[in-house]
């Protein structure tokens, strides 16, 4: 499906958020690994989702969908199988790095791959680095550093390095280190994306495995950690608000109301909300979430590591400021779905936008834009960021392969549209 954006003007309303997708996952492979019966209420349910459960079932836990959003999980207690099929991981990073350190909880050989991105972008190697060091044994088959993958147990524990610009494998490490034979030991390279490893050991300390974090540096935990099944409700999604939030700001005439957020999350997204008022941005935050209307910004030099997955939308944030904006420390952002960096830095200058590009990140100089024809790269939040983008350019702009929100936001066009955004579907 292909979507059609046009220039808007008062937007107003109410847009609903859907639950976090990241909080999710790990609520689903706590759950998988614990003893007994876990419930997840109100989980972002995806493909991506499914998929997991699927790869989870695999190693022998067992899934259930329930009445009113509720999924019971049945645990392994600590005891993962080898599955005895290939894990196809989709699209999805999470899946890949997570069930690849899960696969070194099993004695025998686990074999993952996954799609395009997963077998040529997506790296998986600091993940079978690390487990090297830790009694694990694996392989990326084609030597390149991605899928697919060979893995194999048992984890024994130990000391290991691993390279934390990515958080994922770092958060996929920790786990599986909690279900090792012995104490682990796991030192830090460039550690980057430190909201999410928090939140990984959010869930860790949930579950009550016992671990101490130097400064993201240096982790050191107990393993043959088991715990009991649990109940969790997953919060709404501070990165899919940014979309509306942006929107508003960057829409003349527009007041947008996204209820339910919360501030007290440990999601590094939240902090956007931040740096947008520092650019100018009318956004008022209360127990009921936040309110953002249209702004004058002025740009500013900002650094993303600490909310990588917003960095094209600042990008076009950057591009309706007045002045310059600089994105940096943002080198993550070329090896996600698509790379990034690149691709809004060619849409963004199809539309008419000064852009020049950085190893780590970019610089915008604001201007009016105009609509064109954008190729999504199949990346959900290349959709979303431009559909954002084009309600301020002068003309229509066409997005195209525009399914590939449902990973985040099903209902992002939908939502929109109800606030009163010009968006048709092709």
């Amino acid at each position: 499906m292909n979507l059609s954006v046009g220039p808007s003007e008062h937007l107003r309303g109410e847009v609903h958020i859907p639950p976090n997708k990241s909080h999710s996952f790990r609520a689903l492979i706590m759950a998988g690994l614990a003893d007994g019966a876990s419930r997840i209420a109100s989980p972002a349910v995806s493909n991506d989702w499914m998929r997991g459960i699927e790869a989870l079932e695999m190693f022998g836990a067992e899934v259930h969908a329930r009445a009113d959003d509720q999924w019971e999980v049945i645990g392994v207690g600590g005891e993962p199988q080898t599955p005895d099929d290939v894990v196809d991981c989709g699209n999805s990073g999470l899946i890949l790095r997570f069930f690849t350190a899960l696969g070194s909880c099993c004695e025998g050989y686990t074999v993952l791959t996954g799609d395009h991105s997963l077998r040529h972008i997506r790296l998986c190697q600091p993940v079978i680095d690390a487990l090297h060091g830790l009694g694990g044994w694996g392989v990326c088959t084609k030597g390149d550093g991605h899928a697919p993958v060979v893995v194999r147990g048992k984890l024994k524990g130990g000391r290991t390095e691993i390279d934390a610009m990515d958080s994922q494998p770092v958060s996929a490490i920790l786990i599986a280190a909690s279900l090792a034979e012995a104490p682990s030991e796991i030192a830090t390279v460039r550690p980057g994306e430190k909201p999410w490893v928090q939140m990984t050991l959010n869930w860790l300390e949930r579950c009550g495995v016992e671990f101490s974090n130097e400064n993201f540096e240096r982790y050191r935990i107990r393993g043959h950690a088991r715990w009991p099944g649990f109940d969790a409700t997953i919060p709404l999604d501070w990165s899919a608000a940014m979309y509306p939030i942006v929107a508003a700001v960057i829409t003349p005439n527009s007041e947008l109301r996204v209820p339910g957020v919360d501030f007290a999350d440990c999601q590094g997204d939240k902090e956007v909300v931040t740096v947008l008022k520092q650019m100018g941005a009318d956004i008022e935050t209360n127990d009921d979430g936040v309110v953002a209307r249209h702004s004058k910004l002025k740009g500013m030099t900002i650094d993303c590591n600490d909310f990588i997955d917003q960095f094209m939308l600042l990008a076009v944030v950057g591009a309706y400021a007045e002045g310059e904006t600089v994105l940096t420390n943002a080198e993550m952002s070329r090896h996600k779905e698509c790379d990034r960096i690149e691709a809004v830095a060619a849409a963004l200058t199809a539309m008419g936008a000064s852009v020049e590009t950085r190893p780590d990140g970019l610089v915008i100089r604001g201007g009016k834009l105009k609509g064109v024809e954008i190729d999504s790269r199949n990346d959900h939040r290349m959709v979303m960021t431009m559909a954002v983008a084009a309600l301020g350019a002068e003309g229509p702009t066409t997005i195209s392969d525009t399914d590939c929100v449902k990973k985040t936001f099903p209902h992002f066009i939908d939502q929109m549209r109800h606030v009163g955004c010009d968006m048709q579907r092709l």
